[in-house]
């Protein structure tokens, strides 16, 4: 059973041992001892202390113990031996006890590594903050609640060029005496140094007597909720007082001349009316030479991307297509008389018989007839795409048309992807992802040329290859048509502009800065908006967000009838 003497040891925070004087062996231990050093108490007990401490004064001392020297020691630090081997820094203390006629030495021992690791951490922090306080352009000075100066730099020595000999010293109040002195207002300064438990911060100019300025900035230091001391920083603001007194100066003869020149401002203000008149003539006239520029650029666009396409593709494309129906006709007649001629094959003679055989094996006639009709399927339908493609330019050329009907968007992009696919398919991967957006009333000619400005400038915007994603949507207020890049973005300084007539990021011919003025406007004028969002190197999104609810009546207003 554990002792009521051996539960207080244990309990204690410091290693404890018991040291026999006569033979130096370890009589006691407590836990505590055991955990730091790694033995057991058992372990500690078999044990001289001479094994525990390792470092050379301490042998020294228990050779004295030894030789019947006691001397007490008073906390001081050495080395204990752990059980790994470890050397363990302790701080300790040895006491004499004499018990029963013997002499015991009673050892408390703390474990400072981690003493010594926080110490080392402390003066780091402090090393970088004096470092602060002398890289600052500012003077520094620290006072505690007793008066005491804890701290200054160099730049306020030199501001306040305070003499070596007080430094030296470290005479505290002839410095502060010192400091004072130098300034006009001696008594205010004084008492704000010695303000030091003052809870508010202050800011104050002092004016010294060899014309500086200084301005003085201080607040209270805390530990805790308790104010500790004070910390001053001075400015030498000499210059930006002389300036402030130059600009005062400057201001009252400027509000002299603003007088004399509003005089004159009066007098040319009937000649400003006049010229006022002449620029919103000017403005109508560049008004007019936009819309001219706009409809330029929407014909500029639909040459370029239908080159090649001219109308009299119709007429070949129409008799292609009748003949390869007639032809379809007389292969499939052709097809009825070889089936007749195979049914009585059988009635001719052997030779007969085996060199047709042989013909028809030659001439791979079974695969013939089955791939005529593949050729001409897919010949007829290629046909057909080639019609469907004109009439899709033919519908998208009347962009100039204002005629308001209700119609799809989503077969509006399809119409709008077939024309501009040579432009896209060497650069992007289309994916569409439609919602089954209800019809609006719009003009749809018009809102095909904002959807192809924006596919065209998506593609341009890829500079290898990349994705287009267009996807639709739709509420009970409006429908949303987003057309989405993965292309190089548009800059934050470039995004605010975009919709800015003649603004382009493109090379000198390569566009003329009108595509999104122009389809902003269409928008606009359909009662909508355009939003966008972009990142550099990820990609640029445009949505195209129109109302539902409109009439054609409301429309018309703003987008009256037109060819």
């Amino acid at each position: 059973m554990i002792s009521l003497e051996q539960k207080m040891l244990d309990h204690s925070a410091s290693m404890v041992l018991l040291v026999d004087s006569d033979g130096l062996q370890i009589v006691r231990a407590n836990r505590q001892a055991g955990q730091v050093l790694g033995y057991t108490e058992e372990e500690l007990l078999e044990r001289k202390i001479i094994d525990i401490e390792s470092s050379l004064p301490d042998v020294f001392y228990w050779e004295e113990v030894a030789a019947g020297t006691f001397t007490e020691i008073e906390w001081q630090e050495g080395l204990y031996c752990g059980a790994d081997g470890e050397l363990i820094e302790v701080s300790k203390s040895i006491s004499l006890i004499e018990h029963e006629g013997k002499t015991y030495l009673l050892v408390q021992a703390r474990d400072i590594r981690q003493e010594r690791k926080t110490e080392e951490q402390l003066e780091q922090t402090l090393s970088r903050l004096r470092a602060t306080l002398e890289a600052t352009g500012n003077g520094i000075l620290a006072i505690d609640w007793h008066g005491r100066i804890v701290s200054m730099n160099r730049m306020f020595s030199a501001m306040w060029r305070i003499p070596d000999d007080l430094l030296e010293q470290r005479k505290d109040d002839e410095i502060i005496e010192h400091v004072s002195s130098l300034v006009k207002e001696q008594a205010a300064c004084r008492e704000r140094l010695s303000a030091i438990v003052d809870s508010e911060e202050s800011e104050e100019y002092f004016s010294l007597a060899d014309g500086r300025v200084f301005e003085c900035k201080s607040r209270p230091q805390y530990i805790d909720e308790h104010i500790v001391g004070r910390v001053f920083s001075f400015a030498d603001v000499t210059r930006r007082v002389a300036a402030e007194d130059a600009l005062r100066e400057s201001r009252d003869e400027l509000e002299r001349r603003v007088e004399q020149r509003t005089g004159e401002l009066l007098s040319a203000n009937s000649k400003l009316k006049a010229e006022r008149e002449q620029q919103a003539a000017l403005i109508a006239r560049l008004e007019e030479a936009q819309s001219q520029l706009i409809q330029s650029e929407k014909m500029a666009s639909i040459g370029q991307l239908a080159a090649g396409v001219a109308h009299e593709i119709n007429n070949p494309v129409g008799f292609v297509k009748s003949n390869l129906g007639t032809l379809q006709r007389y292969i499939a007649d052709l097809g009825k008389v070889l089936d007749a001629y195979a049914e009585i094959e059988h009635e001719l003679g052997e030779a007969s018989k085996a060199s047709v055989t042989q013909l028809k094996k030659d001439l791979e006639l079974d695969y013939l007839q089955e791939d005529l009709e593949l050729l001409l399927a897919e010949t007829n339908d290629g046909v057909q795409r080639v019609q469907d493609i004109v009439r899709d330019l033919k519908n998208f050329s009347h962009v100039s048309s204002s005629e308001i009907v209700l119609a799809n968007l989503e077969m509006g992009l399809d119409s709008t992807l077939n024309v501009v696919w040579n432009e896209l398919k060497y650069k992007a991967k289309v994916v569409k992802e439609y919602a089954a957006i209800p019809e609006i009333m719009c003009a749809p000619s018009q809102l095909n040329q904002v959807f192809m400005n924006l596919l065209v400038n998506a593609s341009q915007a890829i500079e290898e290859h990349g994705q287009i994603s267009i996807r639709t949507s739709f509420t009970d207020e409006e429908v949303r048509v987003e057309i989405e890049d993965t292309g190089r973005g548009i800059p934050p300084e470039n995004l605010s502009r975009i919709f800015e007539p003649f603004f382009t990021t493109k090379p000198v011919g390569k566009g003329t800065g009108l595509g999104l003025s122009l389809s902003y406007g269409i928008v606009r004028k359909h009662h909508g908006r355009i939003e966008v969002s972009s990142e550099v190197g990820k990609g640029t999104r445009f949505t195209v967000i129109l109302p539902r609810q409109l009439d054609e009546a409301t429309l018309s207003e703003t987008l009256p009838r037109g060819a």
